[in-house]
C-alpha cells in the first residue's frame, strides 16, 4: 500500500534528537503495524501467528506499558509541557486502538491516520497542535458509515461468521475478533462447551423468549421487523447457533454486532474519556449531524428492520477506583454544551430512523471466571436467578402495585446507620380502574425479574438518598448521599476522597456530565429477594452488575426515564386490562415542543439494599399510609414468600 510506503521512507529519514521525534517513530511504527495485521490476516495468518497478532496489539495498552508511554497524559505532559502534551497524548491513544480495523479487514481509518501522521511529520512540533485540531474536527462520512454499518446491518459478518467457525477443540479462534484475549475467556470458553445441553437450552429460550415477550408486554408488534443485534462476551459462541435458530421462529435474523474481550485498562479509558474537548466545535457537531442524517437516509431499509439489541454481559471483575490525573483532558462548559448537543441530536435522528415505539432490549448477565469464591456454584445460582417464574412473581408484583396505585408519594427510609429519608411524589390517577402508575417488570427487556417502577412526578420529590457503598456504571463510590429539591439533585457527596469536595467533582464528571445535575427518573422496587440471598452467599455484593443488584432492594434512577422516546405508545396491559400513566415528568414532557429539552441521555441506577432498608411506604390522598415493606420485610398480603429469602440472605451474616 502506498501510504504504508510512505511511512516506511519517512521513518527510514527521520531523526531520534528530539522528544517529538521519538513520538513520531512510537506512532508511525504503531500505524505500521497496523498494516502488518491487515496483511497477515489477508494471506492467512495462522492461528497462532493471529495470537502473537492480537497480544502484541494489547501490550502497549496493559497496565505498566500504558503508564510510561507517552499515550499517558501525566507522562506526555511530563515530556511535552501541558497543552502539547495532551494533544500528543490524545494522538497517541488514539493511534493504539487502530489494530481493531486491521483485524476487521478494513484499512480506511488505518490510512486516514497515515496521512495525519506524514503531515505531523511536515509541519514539526510547532504546528502539530493546530494540525490535529484541524484534522480531528473533520468528519469522515466513510469512517461513520462502517460504523453503522456494524451497529445495525445484519450483513455485517464479522463477529458472526467468527463465532459460527469456533469449535470446542482449538480455542485460538477466540484471538481472531481483535479483542483482549485472557486465560479469563479461554476458562469461560471451556465452561461453556462443558455444559448439559440442556443448560445451553434452558439460557438460549429464556433470553429468546424474554426478547420478545418485551414486545408483547409493550403491545409492540415484531413482525414487521427483521433483525436484531447480539452482544455477547468472548467464549459464549456456543450460544450463538441456538440464538440464531431460536429468533428466526419469530422472523428475526440475529447477528453479532460487539463481542467483548477481557477489559482492556479501566485507569486508560477513564483518563481519555473527556479526549475530544481538544477538537469538538459547532461545526464539527452540525457536520456530523448531518453525516449521519445522510448516513441513515442510505440506510432506510436496513434501519427500518432492526428490532432491537439483545446484551449477553457478564460480572465479577473487581471493582475499580480511578486515579484523577490533573493532566488528563477536561471538558469545559462550552465543550460539554456541543457534546451534550451533539448527543441529542443524534439520538433524535436515530428515534426518527428507529422509533423506540417500534423496538426493544433485554440485557442478561454470567458471573466470568475472574469473581472471587466459586465460580461453578455462583454460575449454577445465576442460570436459576435468571430463570426464574414469571408466573409466580407476577402476582406477587401485582399485589404491590394495587398497594401504591392512587398513592400521593412513596416514603423511603433507610435503617441504623443509613440516613435515606425520601419522600417520591407519584403520578396522580384518574381512572383507576383503567389506569396504573407502576410497571409489572418482569423476565422480559431486563432479566432478571424482579420489579416494579414508575416514573416520578418531580415537584414535591424531596429528600435524602444514602448509600453506604455503591457501584455505578463501573466505579466505586463510598458513602454516596444524593440530596433532593423538587425532584433534581440539589446537594451531592461522597468519601471516596478525604478531600469532600474532590469527591463532589468525581459525582458530577462520572454521573452527572455533562450535566450539572440531574433529575429523578425512575423510582422502584426490586423484589427478587433471591439476588439478595445469592450475593450474601457468595460475598459478592460489590461485584454484580447493576442488572442484578437493582433487583434487590428500591432504586432510583438519575437521568430519563424508562420511557424515553416511547411515552407515546403505552397499550392497556393483556392481563390486567389497565395502561401505564407514569411515562412522563415535568421535564419530559418538553417533548412535545423541543425534544432537545426533554431528556439527558442518562439513567443511572442507584440501589438501597435491603440490609440498609426499613421501610417503604406509600401515603394516599386523606392522609392513609400503606407499608410495602417495614423492618426489612415485605408486609402485603401475598408477598411473604419474599421474605424466605431474606431470612436465608441474613444467615450468612
Amino acid at each position: 500500500m502506498a501510504k504504508e510506503q510512505d511511512i516506511r521512507k519517512s521513518l527510514s529519514e527521520l531523526g531520534t534528537e528530539t522528544p517529538f521525534d521519538n513520538f513520531l517513530r512510537q506512532t508511525g511504527e504503531r500505524i505500521l503495524f497496523s498494516f502488518t495485521i491487515y496483511n497477515e490476516l489477508k494471506d492467512g495468518a495462522s492461528p497462532e501467528r493471529i495470537k502473537e497478532l492480537n497480544q502484541e496489539a494489547h501490550a502497549l495498552l496493559i497496565d505498566k506499558a500504558y503508564e510510561n508511554g507517552l499515550a499517558n497524559p501525566v507522562k506526555a505532559v511530563e515530556v511535552f509541557g501541558e497543552q502539547l502534551g495532551r494533544f500528543v497524548s490524545t494522538y497517541s491513544y488514539r493511534v493504539l486502538f487502530l489494530f481493531k480495523q486491521a483485524f476487521k479487514g478494513r484499512t480506511i481509518a488505518i490510512e486516514r491516520s497515515a496521512d495525519q501522521w506524514l503531515e505531523a511529520r511536515f509541519a514539526g512540533q510547532s504546528g502539530f497542535v493546530d494540525l490535529m485540531k484541524k484534522r480531528w474536527a473533520e468528519v469522515r462520512l466513510d469512517l461513520v458509515e462502517k460504523s453503522y454499518f456494524d451497529t445495525y446491518n445484519p450483513a455485517s459478518g464479522f463477529y458472526t461468521d467468527i463465532a459460527l467457525s469456533a469449535t470446542a477443540e482449538d480455542l485460538l479462534y477466540l484471538y481472531r475478533y481483535g479483542t483482549r484475549i485472557t486465560e479469563n475467556n479461554f476458562k469461560t470458553a471451556s465452561f461453556v462447551n462443558s455444559l448439559p445441553e440442556k443448560d445451553i437450552k434452558l439460557i438460549v429460550d429464556t433470553m429468546v423468549d424474554g426478547y420478545i415477550e418485551g414486545f408483547n408486554e409493550s403491545g409492540m408488534d415484531y413482525s414487521i421487523k427483521n433483525s436484531l443485534g447480539l452482544s455477547i462476551p468472548a467464549g459464549y459462541e456456543r450460544m450463538v447457533p441456538g440464538l440464531i435458530a431460536g429468533f428466526e421462529k419469530y422472523g428475526l435474523k440475529m447477528f453479532i454486532r460487539m463481542v467483548q474481550g477481557t477489559k482492556l485498562n479501566r485507569q486508560a479509558a477513564y483518563d481519555h474519556r473527556f479526549d475530544y474537548a481538544l477538537s469538538i466545535t459547532e461545526k464539527m457537531v452540525e457536520n456530523r449531524i448531518t453525516a449521519v442524517e445522510e448516513i441513515f437516509s442510505g440506510m432506510t431499509d436496513v434501519l427500518s428492520g432492526y428490532s432491537g439489541s439483545a446484551y449477553l454481559e457478564v460480572f465479577g471483575e473487581q471493582p475499580f477506583s480511578p486515579v484523577l490525573k490533573a493532566e488528563a483532558n477536561k471538558a469545559d462548559e462550552k465543550t460539554s454544551g456541543l457534546f451534550n448537543k451533539q448527543t441529542q441530536k443524534l439520538r433524535m435522528i436515530a428515534n426518527n430512523f428507529i422509533p423506540g415505539d417500534e423496538t426493544s432490549f433485554e440485557i442478561i448477565a454470567f458471573p466470568s471466571p475472574e469473581i472471587q469464591g466459586d465460580f461453578q456454584e455462583i454460575f449454577k445460582d445465576t442460570v436459576k436467578l435468571n430463570t426464574l417464574s414469571n408466573k409466580v412473581y407476577r402476582p406477587i408484583q401485582q399485589a404491590i402495585i394495587d398497594a401504591m396505585d392512587g398513592a400521593e408519594y412513596a416514603h423511603v427510609l433507610g435503617s441504623g446507620s443509613n440516613e435515606t429519608d425520601l419522600k417520591v411524589s407519584l403520578c396522580p390517577m384518574a381512572n383507576p380502574e383503567k389506569e396504573t402508575i407502576f410497571e409489572n417488570c418482569l423476565a422480559s427487556v431486563n432479566i432478571p425479574l424482579g420489579e416494579v417502577f414508575t416514573s416520578p412526578k418531580l415537584k414535591g420529590t424531596t429528600g435524602l438518598l444514602h448509600v453506604e457503598e455503591s457501584f455505578l456504571r463501573g466505579l466505586k463510590y463510598d458513602n454516596i448521599r444524593l440530596e433532593f429539591k423538587d425532584g433534581y439533585v440539589s446537594d451531592w457527596s461522597c468519601e471516596n476522597f478525604d478531600d469532600l469536595q474532590r469527591g463532589k467533582e468525581y459525582i458530577t464528571e462520572n454521573l452527572f456530565f455533562p450535566h450539572k445535575t440531574l433529575p429523578l427518573g425512575e423510582f422502584a422496587i426490586g423484589t427478587n429477594t433471591v439476588v439478595y440471598e445469592m450475593a450474601l452467599k457468595h460475598k459478592i455484593m460489590g461485584l454484580l452488575p447493576i442488572l442484578i443488584l437493582e433487583k434487590m432492594g428500591p432504586h432510583f434512577a438519575v437521568g430519563d426515564t424508562c420511557y424515553s422516546w416511547s411515552e407515546d405508545s403505552q397499550k392497556p396491559s393483556p392481563i390486567t386490562g389497565k395502561t401505564m400513566i407514569a411515562v412522563d415528568n415535568e421535564k419530559t414532557i418538553q417533548r412535545k415542543e423541543d425534544p432537545s429539552l426533554a431528556y439527558t441521555n442518562k439513567h443511572t441506577d442507584v440501589t438501597l439494599p435491603y440490609s440498609s432498608l426499613d421501610s417503604i411506604s406509600v401515603v394516599h390522598p386523606g392522609g392513609k399510609e400503606t407499608f410495602i415493606i417495614k423492618g426489612g420485610r415485605f408486609v402485603i398480603p401475598g408477598t411473604e414468600m419474599l421474605n424466605d429469602a431474606i431470612d436465608q440472605a441474613h444467615s450468612y451474616l
